[in-house]
């Protein structure tokens, strides 16, 4: 038990040294891990400490060690296990919708195409543009998952 109190204490002794920056953020970082769930990033962190030689529970991941880390869950309004797209809608839009969408609000369908005329919703796209804010965007993956 002497281990746990001593790995609390000294995250907490850092927490309360950290000097807080209050000014309004220039950039924003957001990392999307498409099918991390909490199973599957505590599965990853069992394994990363087990190839060390620990038990593997006490074993972090990089994105751990962010100075600001936030878990959002995401569904659709017909699935409780969404896709892809209209999870990545969720969290761009703040919006949830419907399974296999993309950018379309509740009241969008996949199998009734005119529906998106009137469902579409703006994101964080939109929003950047209409402020003049350069929105740069990375994939650390492929597009081949995506259904065309």
């Amino acid at each position: 038990r002497w281990y746990w109190y001593q790995q609390a204490k000294s995250q907490l002794l850092k927490n309360l040294d950290d000097d807080r920056n209050y000014n309004v953020a220039k950039n924003l970082i957001l990392f999307i891990g498409d099918g991390m769930g909490m199973t599957t990033v505590t599965t990853s962190r069992i394994l990363r400490g087990q190839k060390k030689g620990q038990t593997g529970e006490e074993s972090e991941l990089a994105f751990d060690k962010f100075e600001y880390v936030a878990l959002s869950k995401t569904y659709n309004t017909d699935s409780q296990v969404g896709d892809s797209g209209a999870c990545a809608t969720a969290l761009l839009c703040g919006v949830k919708g419907r399974f296999e969408t993309v950018g379309l609000d509740d009241s969008g369908r996949y199998d009734k195409c005119q529906s998106s005329f009137q469902s579409r919703i703006p994101c964080l796209a939109d929003w950047a543009q209409a402020e003049a804010i350069p929105l740069p965007i990375h994939l650390s993956s492929n597009l081949a998952n995506i259904k065309f």
